[in-house]
């Protein structure tokens, strides 16, 4: 008997083909979500504000273009491309793009709260 082999989907993600992602003014992101993971890949205008918050998701930040004053709990750092910030689940962080920003911010489990592809 012939055995049935399913189709996989593409597992390449063209990122300009996804809709943007703007929570807050002056940011905004391109969400891909596997399994287990959420990868925003955002670009943040110089001034812009990330509020102070937590979440249930370990996350780890990236910056790859410019210069994010990020505080996570009592400690603030001027991330500058090449730095990466890894944040534990439930830890209160902020930041604020001191000129435009590119980062890549990977969060495990999946952002739920994140618009789904």
């Amino acid at each position: 008997m012939k055995q049935k082999i399913s189709k996989i989907p593409n597992p390449v993600v063209e990122l300009s083909s996804l809709e943007d992602f703007k929570p807050f003014d002056g940011f905004k992101a391109k969400l891909v979500h596997t399994k287990t993971q959420t990868y925003a890949f955002w670009e943040i205008k110089k001034d812009s504000v990330l509020p102070g918050h937590q979440h249930i998701n370990e996350q780890v930040s990236i910056v790859t273009k410019g210069v994010l004053e990020l505080t996570i709990g009592d400690t603030t750092t001027e991330m500058k491309p090449g730095m990466v910030a890894v944040i534990p689940p439930n830890t209160y962080h902020s930041g604020r793009a001191l000129s435009d920003v590119e980062i890549t911010d990977i969060f495990s489990p999946i952002r739920e709260d994140f618009p789904q592809n």
